[in-house]
């Protein structure tokens, strides 16, 4: 992407300056390091007129900028070349790396002998298939939710490629996906944000519901009996709100009984927390661009650094140093719409604040068991 000359764009620049007659009125223009700045005053409707200009622009192979300087808009026109595409197989290799370390993670939690005396005709290979298909659902379904809205956008991205983790300790660090356009205005940089947590935060709540239906609620002295039989020293694990609010509306847990995390309760808490962690309005994680659609560049820096603070706090200290450090690394770069001036609609606004009580309720607290 780079800017036109006016000695090699002359044509164009009459075709573009019509275009743009049609939906504000120009009052100036002219070539500042070889970008060609329109001053304008909207005629109509800002972020709608806007759109349509994008919209036109952009079959001429240019991309508009909006900005406002002090009371005057202004737009810069800068060229657009699509990034060309080549064929890899590196999305493929990369979720059949991730498909297996979520699967060698599946399997030793499923061998855990606890489940074995606890759950009747149990079957550590099942429940390692079930693990497996949960897990890579919650994040593909999560992908999956930016890629249509990506579409419906008309916004051209890549396949999500998954990451690999750790077998036995976090099994995957999730997937991304990247963004070969730039959002037309901040609402679509919102929905393009918010739409792989609300979709994931549903396949997790699928997962919940069968995890909360079949895992294991055993008396405490049976559990203590099969404590000193099989040895090791059980340990209270976080669980999210919301999952506590489907176990009480589900099956409730009598006072003298506790429930075994089994691979299917822990897949579904792996999904509730990929979800909290990604609405943190920091950075580049999901939440941040939220938060840079409605709060704007300023506001968002600050944002970023109270979520690493509460990061911190609450005990998440590899996720609170990894943000700080790639929010370091990239000069505190977010993703900048084109419309940068027109603010996010009302409706976004109200879904911007419920995300924060989605990212309470669906968070394991470690320092609050």
């Amino acid at each position: 992407m780079f800017g036109i000359s006016p000695i090699e764009g002359g044509e164009e620049i009459i075709q573009i300056e019509e275009i743009i007659s049609r939906y504000f009125n120009i009052s100036d223009y002219y070539v500042s390091d070889n970008v060609l700045i329109f001053k304008v005053n909207p005629k109509n409707l800002l972020k709608e007129d806007f759109i349509k200009l994008y919209n036109e622009i952009k079959r001429l192979g240019y991309l508009p900028l909006l900005n406002k300087e002090f009371e005057e808009y202004e737009i810069h026109i800068v060229r657009y070349r699509p990034r060309e595409k080549k064929k890899s197989n590196k999305p493929l290799l990369l979720f059949l790396a991730t498909l297996g370390t979520v699967s060698v993670d599946g399997y030793l939690r499923s061998i855990n002998p606890y489940l074995k005396y606890t759950l009747p005709n149990y079957d550590p290979i099942l429940m390692t298939i079930f693990f497996t298909v949960a897990i890579m659902s919650i994040i593909g379904i999560h992908e999956l939710g930016h890629k249509i809205a990506l579409g419906i956008h008309n916004i051209k991205a890549s396949w999500p490629h998954f990451i690999p983790g750790i077998p036995g300790i976090f099994p995957t660090f999730g997937a991304v996906i990247t963004q070969d356009e730039i959002p037309p205005n901040r609402d679509k940089l919102f929905d393009t944000g918010i739409s792989g947590p609300i979709t994931g935060l549903v396949a997790s709540l699928i997962v919940a519901v069968f995890a909360v239906l079949n895992a294991p609620i055993v008396p405490l002295d049976e559990l203590e009996a099969l404590r000193l039989r099989l040895g090791g020293e059980l340990v209270e694990f976080p669980i999210p709100i919301l999952y506590y609010i489907l176990q009480e509306a589900l099956r409730p847990v009598k006072p003298g009984y506790v429930i075994l995390i089994d691979p299917l309760t822990w897949a579904a808490i792996v999904g509730f927390l990929i979800t909290a962690l990604n609405i943190f309005p920091a950075w580049q994680l999901d939440g941040g661009h939220l938060a840079r659609a409605v709060l704007g560049p300023r506001q968002h820096r600050i944002a970023t650094l109270i979520s690493i603070l509460i990061l911190f706090w609450v005990g998440y200290f590899f996720m609170a140093l990894f943000i700080l450090l790639m929010y370091t690394l990239s000069g505190g770069m977010t993703v900048r719409p084109l419309d940068d001036v027109s603010e996010v609609s009302r409706s976004r606004k109200i879904l911007f604040v419920i995300t924060w009580i989605l990212a309470i309720i669906c968070l394991p607290f470690p320092q609050f068991p």
